[in-house]
């Protein structure tokens, strides 16, 4: 056997060679905080519109749920704006800080349905003036004596539009 097939490289140490250089590391660190300015605001708007939609079908399916109460029932189901879940507010706060479901039992009492808590996060629930305090069904499953009514859920970033018509189909159109 020849010396040179048993060449063997004595000078390379495996130690010096492993691992990442300083310079390395700052670079990796410096992309990965430049990709996370970028990011995290996105986040934040991506959380917000997740809270808005979230509002959205959290009220529609209340809605939707007053509307098959009316008819099953056959009365008037009321959702209204509640911040105590006991008392129907007037105030001029808006739909975020909770609402209850309720009709009125033959007897004269109040009975809620469902209560919903105040709405988490920077969303804002306002309505136009036949749905700035509450919501009626009658017992046919239509909103008797108004017109269409329009709830806009606003999360800063993004609009929706809950639109309830007289005939109570509800839609949404996003801004």
């Amino acid at each position: 056997m020849s010396n040179r097939n048993l060449h063997v490289n004595l000078s390379s140490n495996p130690s010096k060679t492993a691992g990442f250089t300083l310079l390395e590391l700052i670079t990796a660190l410096v992309l990965a905080g430049i990709l996370m300015t970028i990011a995290i605001p996105s986040l934040q708007s991506l959380r917000q519109n997740s809270r808005a939609v979230s509002a959205v079908n959290n009220l529609i399916s209340h809605l939707n749920y007053a509307r098959n109460e009316a008819v099953s029932r056959a009365t008037q189901v009321t959702i209204c704006k509640s911040g105590d879940g006991i008392n129907c507010d007037l105030s001029s706060t808006g739909w975020q800080q909770g609402w209850k479901v309720y009709y009125e039992a033959e007897d004269g009492t109040i009975e809620r349905l469902r209560v919903v808590d105040r709405i988490a996060g920077d969303v804002t629930i306002e309505g136009n003036f036949h749905v700035r305090n509450s919501i009626s069904y009658g017992a046919d499953g239509f909103l008797p004596g108004v017109g269409n009514g329009t709830i806009i859920v606003d999360s800063g970033d993004r609009e929706i539009d809950i639109i309830i018509a007289v005939t109570g189909r509800i839609r949404t159109v996003k801004r």
